[in-house]
């Protein structure tokens, strides 16, 4: 026999309540940075018990670890995507369409680029995890399609890596640091502008090969 559920508001489930202390604690660890961010805050924030962040995450630094990953694997899965419909364009012509959806992955989750640069300067254990499973990765994607590009141009790109990098780290900080570059820079009020400045700057200046 089939089991009826009751009125009311359905039975949430462990990945519900996960994923409520996971969105929280992304918003926090990217606002605040680690040290300055409490079981409490994320606790509350997701509207949960502070003790099931332990009981689905083992703590305050399990919690983080798998902030990281989850955003690790969202971003890679989102160049990838990117890409599918690419396979009979140029190298050159795919490193710029990565770039592009990089920058637009990051304009619409600026939590991202805030949890990317948070900690990644401090030498710790917190600092190399970064490292390996969000920098590393990134880095791995785009120097791929750098090379490849640079393949197609009759001399070799001095500097590829490097461009690579700070393509990487100054999209990620100008996102990140939005609302003080507003302060410094006319023209980037809007959200169409600052897309279209980054663009320039970051695609068509720093990275074009």
């Amino acid at each position: 026999m089939t089991e009826r559920r009751g009125r009311g508001r359905p039975k949430e489930t462990d990945d519900d309540t996960s994923g409520a202390i996971a969105c929280a604690a992304l918003q926090r660890f990217a606002a605040q940075g680690f040290e300055a961010t409490s079981l409490r805050e994320i606790a509350a924030d997701a509207g949960v018990d502070v003790a099931l962040i332990s009981y689905h995450f083992g703590g305050k630094h399990g919690l983080w670890k798998a902030i990281v990953m989850q955003a690790g694997k969202d971003l890679r899965e989102a160049l990838e995507s990117a890409l599918d419909d690419m396979e009979n364009s140029t190298a050159h012509d795919r490193l710029g369409h990565s770039a592009r959806a990089f920058l637009a992955y990051l304009l619409d989750r600026p939590e991202v680029p805030r949890l990317l640069l948070r900690d990644i300067t401090i030498n710790s254990d917190r600092s190399q995890w970064l490292l390996d499973t969000l920098s590393l990765p990134l880095h791995r994607h785009f120097i791929e399609l750098a090379q490849a590009a640079a393949h197609e141009r009759p001399d070799v790109p001095a500097h590829l890596q490097f461009k690579v990098a700070n393509f990487i780290y100054s999209a990620a900080s100008s996102v990140a640091r939005r609302e003080r570059l507003g302060k410094l820079v006319d023209g980037i009020e809007d959200d169409t502008e600052f897309a279209a400045a980054l663009e320039a700057t970051l695609v068509e200046g720093s990275l074009a090969l």
